[in-house]
């Protein structure tokens, strides 16, 4: 009765805080619009599409120069297909023109300020406004949704990010949480067998409905739990986020914890991608947001079943529009709609993004994008790769960019390294001109030729 009672409660009070703000009214439109067919959907991305261009162009330095080299004009573009007169946008490109990138007739209010080591390992810095915000939240409840959460139900966080958790941190944090919004927020950044059994507890103690997690964070978590024979964790759901979620990710989830998992691709560049929905045939492209190309070597289109670039223009962020913005991963997309009856296609899988557990000489388990986010505040770095080669011997290897100051940054990751992951850590630093990536094309930011022994790790 009581759980009953706290959730209509969260439930009035989200009512009461967001029913009279934009992002309310953007999910009770997207509720509606995920059922459009596919033509009214692109009737949809080209109106904001035009508009977005329009404003690119009159505003925005970067995208002038580029209209202008091309010789078009917005007016020019009359369908997405016409998009292939652009460029391509890189990341390194983002980190050279940043200022140019942004708009010139929009101030600082409402304006965030936002960081990604990247999957790739291209760390970037970048602007984000308060309507983009407002319709990538929007885009994150419908997620939610689709993975069967509703506004008030409990809920739990096996999550690995720094700069996501620093809201959930201290005795305010966790009260906040548990009584504000029914959850529990667990960081997975700092991991020994000791810490995850004693996240495995708290997960049986607090029974959520629906599990969130980072897909290494889950599976880790999973092979814990079966080997100790911790029983009693049964979410209706797991939603899982930031890494490749494998047939064989799937399988050991689903067969711990009997519950389906769903799918979700995104970055903190344009929100979600797309995302898997209960007929689980794909992850739908969540097109209101975000127009995705898949393009070969030559930034051509491929078709269905092929292995393509991922290309993505959001379609909200005006203070920085990305258009055409490589986003370092690699798709297929699925042949035929899913059955669900939803409008938009399926991305048939998503490769890349997959990053190695190290563990560290003492037995601390660090999640791959522990690394990312000590280059969130680095500068002069376009990009950068950890291998640990042995136990305790870890190299870093980076790719300088202007403004790149050797002794400073150096000292900073070895001391933090140090700090937060294992001082019993040898490190070497290598500069590098460029990184190769993988035979997928994806650059691995993090590789470890150590196998993961949960046994060895400290208990």
């Amino acid at each position: 009765m009581f759980e009953s009672f706290h959730a209509a409660l969260i439930r009035a009070a989200f009512h009461a805080v967001y029913g009279w703000q934009p992002v309310f009214q953007h999910i009770k439109f997207l509720d509606q619009s995920q059922w459009w067919p596919w033509p009214q959907i692109q009737e949809l991305q080209i109106r904001k599409l035009k508009l977005l261009l329009e404003h690119a162009y009159a505003n925005v330095p970067f995208y002038q120069r580029r209209f202008d080299k091309a010789g078009l004009r917005p007016s020019d573009l009359k369908s997405a297909a016409d998009l292939a007169c652009l460029p391509v946008l890189t990341k390194r490109e983002i980190q050279d023109h940043l200022a140019d990138l942004r708009a010139q007739n929009m101030g600082r209010r409402g304006i965030r300020e936002n960081h990604t080591g990247g999957s790739t390992g291209h760390p970037l810095t970048f602007y984000q406004d308060a309507n983009y915000l407002a319709w990538a939240k929007a885009d994150i409840l419908r997620g939610y949704h689709w993975a069967g959460y509703q506004v008030g139900m409990r809920w739990a966080f096996l999550w690995g990010s720094n700069y996501d958790a620093r809201t959930h941190k201290g005795h305010f944090g966790h009260l906040k949480d548990q009584i504000g919004f029914n959850s529990l927020w667990i960081n997975t950044f700092d991991l020994t067998t000791e810490t995850l059994t004693r996240a495995a507890e708290q997960l049986v103690s607090w029974q959520p409905q629906v599990l969130v997690a980072y897909v290494s964070s889950a599976t880790l978590l999973a092979h814990l739990v079966r080997a100790k024979g911790i029983r009693g964790i049964r979410p209706r759901a797991i939603q899982t986020s930031a890494e490749v979620l494998t047939p064989a990710d799937r399988h050991l989830l689903e067969d711990t914890f009997c519950c389906h998992v769903f799918d979700r691709y995104g970055s903190r560049e344009v929100s979600n991608i797309a995302h898997e929905c209960d007929a689980h045939q794909g992850l739908h492209i969540l097109a209101e947001n975000n127009l995705v190309e898949l393009l070969d070597a030559e930034n051509c289109p491929v078709g269905p079943g092929q292995l393509g670039r991922l290309v993505v223009t959001n379609l909200n962020n005006y203070v920085m529009p990305l258009i055409r913005y490589e986003i370092g991963d690699m798709g297929v997309a699925a042949p035929s709609p899913c059955a669900c009856g939803r409008g938009a296609p399926l991305l048939e899988a998503v490769t890349g993004r997959i990053t190695d557990m190290i563990t560290s000489p003492s037995g601390k388990l660090l999640h791959g994008e522990f690394f990312t986010h000590l280059f969130y505040k680095v500068s002069g770095v376009y990009q950068f790769r950890v291998t640990q080669e042995a136990r305790a011997d870890l190299v870093v290897q980076i790719v300088p960019a202007p403004g790149f100051d050797r002794q400073q940054v150096l000292a900073f990751l070895e001391d933090a390294i140090h700090q937060h992951g294992d001082p019993a850590f040898r490190l070497r630093f290598e500069i590098c001109d460029h990184l190769s990536p993988t035979a997928s094309g994806k650059y691995r930011f993090t590789r470890s030729l150590v196998p993961l022994d949960l046994a060895a790790s400290k208990q």
